[in-house]
């Protein structure tokens, strides 16, 4: 099983200093602790939605208590990313076991985790372009979902005010040692064409963990 303290410990060193980072697993939340506005959110979800978005939530108010911020509501917003505090920015991603949430004050940020397992040949299209496949040395099935993971970092790392939808082929990620660089291929939301922004990886217990900040 996934070690909360090792998860939090590899979110902390994907981030610059400032960042606060939280890990939750999933089984045995209540989804209870949800505000009224969140309720909204996941109104007629199934159960294990309910226990994640519940989970997502109790990271995200850890984060807030981390950042000396008051308990606050996290509802939805129209793209179903978290609406943060004012003057906050931050994340939440989740896989079957764990949800983990960051956040700051100040610039956009993004965090995914996945699964640390091979991803089946006939989806590598859809997440790599032939130019990125060829780049892969190593196991081409786990470093298929790194880049998976990566590039649901960078979409998450939007500014509020300019958030906007894009598919896997708008970016072109290239993976290092820990390390990864996204460069636009077209303009989109805050992010214009050539741009590059440099995120950090970390595998730990079974997990994927990508985090970009701006």
């Amino acid at each position: 099983m996934t070690s909360v303290p090792a998860v939090e410990a590899a979110l902390r060193a994907l981030f610059p200093a400032g960042v606060a980072v939280a890990a939750q697993r999933i089984g045995g939340h209540d989804p209870a602790s949800l505000w009224p506005d969140e309720h909204l959110a996941v109104a007629g979800a199934v159960p294990r939605r309910l226990a994640e978005f519940a989970a997502g939530r109790t990271a995200a108010r850890r984060v807030l208590a981390a950042l000396e911020h008051p308990p606050a509501a996290l509802p939805m917003g129209p793209d179903r990313a978290a609406l943060w505090p004012a003057g906050l920015c931050g994340s939440i991603a989740h896989d079957a076991d764990l949800a983990v949430a960051v956040g700051r004050h100040g610039a956009p940020l993004g965090v995914d985790l996945e699964p640390d397992t091979p991803l089946e040949a006939e989806l590598w299209p859809l997440f790599c372009s032939p130019d990125e496949l060829a780049r892969l040395d190593g196991d081409t099935a786990r470093l298929v979902r790194q880049v998976f993971c990566a590039k649901e970092a960078v979409f998450k790392a939007q500014p509020l005010d300019a958030r906007a939808m894009f598919g896997f082929d708008a970016v072109e990620v290239t993976l290092a040692e820990g390390s990864f660089n996204a460069q636009f291929r077209a303009s989109v939301g805050a992010f214009r064409a050539g741009q590059v922004l440099t995120g950090r990886l970390a595998l730990v217990d079974g997990v994927i963990l990508a985090g970009v900040a701006w």
